[in-house]
């Protein structure tokens, strides 16, 4: 080994210990003597990506693949330095290099995922992170991906979602080891209930579980919720004063089980299974009865889960038990929604004087496959003077923007047409972007969940397609509460119609939009009949387990 090797050999284990200083030193060291040195410009682009400089970064990698074209590692890098800056199509054709190099690069093939997923690919994002799976049987990341990429796949069944949820449900119980269930307390009141909200500040979570946080009868539970955040410590501002909040933030899955047995925990409600990865601390056994509820995919595919609360909508009795591994209990509703107190007043029906109708969807694009593009083009069809409004953060990626559009002006619709918008910060002015659209369309296999109730919030229907997931009946099973079961339709045939005949009536729509929000108050955003009824179903199961012993 050269002098410049064992160098360069140095800079990178210095990067592995964080010692960025001492790494960018000896990189430096290297170029003033060889400028092109791939490794060394490596080592500065790792650097720059770790201290936030991902455009740097991109520029130091660049650099090395010149001399380096075939090295999988910096493509692999690049990769992800370009899916930070929502480069999706750039980070897909390094990943894709990558791959071929190299195919046994897990990180690389995980990358090809996260790209094809932001560029609206699920069945080849599911397949890239299967892919990755393979290289690392138990990486945690590849499999909560891959989990969650097969509810927005078109092709993936239930049975399928169900038999991948328990494969990596059966590696965390062999991981775990048998686990008794502790001991169940004596029996009386308050019971006491617990909610897990790991990392809550990176997800919707907080936004289905603060209006049960407020309407819990605390006379009958002691409530509280072990969590944690990205960003900092602190009891959360959606936590009521009279809910316990414990931060766990640090704690393994095994001190977390022991925290919650130590504090009594008689029940635990899991609210944010839709992360296979944050499920696994059911496998440990943190309560006596376990249930998962609130906003949830899937099965969690561990048999350590007692219960799932579903409705009888998206989970008719006798039609998918075979697909969960835990015992369904349907309440009157899966779950309710925080009412966006924010949000600008509802006004007229745009299309009264724009004189046209304009569609939308607020979706991830990941959900929109090619036969929800195909459907939404032979709507545009029928209504020639329509237009189709998509926002949504990832829009904000040119690259990501023109595929889109090419779904569309490839059948022949005019660009002009489809409007795209990306973030918008202020969480007003991002409701009051629906005061410019007159009807919702939900995505298919995967709709829409956090869109679905804020749109019905904002006075504007949405047309949906009742799937055969559980995550595609989901906006079927909030317009059938709202008295629209119309709205829900069962077939794609009969969607494109239903789009065309309601947009056709102008006084219709008018008068729906004009009473919606109240409507939907009164139902969907009822989240004090939604806590009594998850409530009597936790006394019903504490009281079975007290009877069982």
């Amino acid at each position: 080994m050269n002098e410049s090797s064992e160098a360069l050999e140095t800079a990178f284990a210095h990067f592995q210990e964080g010692r960025l200083a001492e790494a960018i030193e000896i990189a430096g060291g290297i170029l003033l003597v060889d400028s092109d040195n791939s490794g060394a410009l490596h080592v500065l682009g790792l650097a720059s990506a770790i201290s936030g400089a991902l455009e740097n970064a991109v520029a130091y990698y660049a650099k090395a693949l010149l001399s380096a074209p075939s090295s999988a590692a910096i493509h692999t890098d690049i990769a992800a330095a370009y899916l930070v800056l929502g480069a999706a199509e750039d980070a897909a054709a390094h990943s894709a290099r990558a791959t071929a190099i190299d195919p046994s690069l897990g990180p690389a093939h995980y990358n090809l995922g996260n790209a094809r997923f932001a560029l609206g690919d699920a069945a080849a994002a599911a397949a890239a992170f299967a892919a990755a799976i393979e290289t690392e049987p138990e990486n945690d990341a590849f499999w909560s991906n891959h989990l969650f990429a097969l509810n927005f796949s078109p092709g993936a069944t239930r049975q399928e979602i169900y038999q991948r949820n328990r494969a990596w449900g059966e590696m965390i119980e062999a991981e775990t080891g048998p686990v008794a269930p502790p001991g169940a307390s004596k029996h009386g009141e308050p019971l006491r209930l617990a909610y897990y909200l790991p990392e809550y500040d990176t997800h919707v979570t907080p936004r289905f579980l603060e209006p049960v946080l407020r309407c819990h009868n605390l006379d009958s539970f002691d409530v509280r919720i072990y969590g944690s955040q990205v960003s900092g410590g602190g009891t959360p501002s959606f936590v009521p004063e009279d809910v316990s909040w414990v931060d766990v933030g640090g704690f393994t899955d095994d001190e977390l089980a022991a925290r919650m047995h130590a504090d009594g925990v008689q029940i635990l409600i899991h609210p944010c299974t839709f992360k296979a990865r944050y499920r696994r601390i059911l496998a440990h056994r943190a309560a006596p009865v376990q249930i998962a509820a609130i906003n949830l995919v899937s099965t969690t595919g561990l048999k350590a889960a007692d219960y799932l609360f579903t409705d009888g909508f998206l989970d008719p009795p006798g039609a998918s038990e075979q697909f969960h591994t835990e015992e369904l209990i349907r309440l009157a509703a899966f779950n309710t929604y925080r009412i966006p107190e924010t949000a600008p007043p509802v006004v007229p029906l745009p299309a009264a004087t724009n004189g046209y109708v304009t569609f939308c969807s607020f979706n991830n694009p990941a959900k929109l496959s090619p036969g929800t593009v195909a459907a939404w083009c032979k709507i545009l069809e029928r209504l020639p003077d329509s237009r189709l409004l998509l926002k949504h953060r990832a829009l904000g990626d040119a690259d990501v923007a023109a595929r889109f559009v090419s779904g569309f002006t490839g059948a022949g619709i005019d660009e002009e047409r489809i409007i795209l918008e990306g973030f918008t910060l202020d969480g007003a002015a991002y409701l009051d972007t629906y005061n410019r659209v007159d009807m919702a369309l939900d995505p298919f296999p995967f709709g829409g969940g956090t869109t679905s109730y804020e749109a019905l919030w904002m006075g504007v229907p949405v047309l949906t397609l009742e799937g055969t997931t559980f995550m595609g009946r989901l906006t079927a099973a909030l317009m059938g509460r709202l008295g629209l079961g119309h709205w829900a339709a069962a077939d794609v045939g009969t969607y494109i119609e239903s789009a065309a005949r309601l947009a056709s009536d102008l006084d219709a729509l008018a008068d729906l939009r004009a009473g919606l929000r109240e409507r939907a108050r009164a139902s969907i955003f009822d989240a004090a009949a939604f806590t009594q009824s998850l409530e009597a179903a936790c006394q019903d199961v504490w009281r079975r387990l007290a009877e069982h012993r």
